[in-house]
């Protein structure tokens, strides 16, 4: 048989990199499922670390806290597919829509830089430094 890990708040907020404070807030609005206790210490376990782990992605991905919190509730509902995969499929097109604005960024940047390098070497070299365009 095998012995189910068991995690402190300590060992979750460093791997998670979330204040304690966030991990007890996230159990009082239900994110998390009532968290076991050892006395007056919380006990995570790996399904806790799975649905903080789910939790952490959504919001990386721009899924708000409400957003979440409703995702989970479809969750609990049997045959409730259609609902989930809508809120996936939209947040997948949200994310891919970011990824089109940090690719535009990100030519941005590399122009501005590309400018930078050309003023530094007009500047080194005595020369009439290229304007921005």
């Amino acid at each position: 048989m095998e012995i189910e890990s068991k995690f402190t708040i300590s060992e979750l907020s460093t791997k998670f990199n979330l204040a304690p404070s966030t991990l007890r807030y996230y159990e009082a609005i239900e994110l998390l499922e009532p968290i076991e206790r050892n006395g007056k210490h919380r006990v995570y376990r790996q399904t806790d670390i799975d649905r903080l782990g789910a939790i952490q992605c959504f919001k990386q991905t721009g899924m708000t806290i409400k957003q979440i919190q409703t995702f989970f509730e479809n969750e609990k509902v049997e045959n409730n597919f259609d609902i989930l995969l809508t809120a996936l499929t939209q947040q997948q097109d949200n994310i891919e829509k970011q990824i089109n604005q940090l690719k535009e960024n990100k030519k941005f940047i590399k122009k501005k830089i590309n400018h930078y390098h050309s003023k530094k070497e007009a500047y080194l070299n005595n020369q009439i430094e290229p304007k921005w365009h």
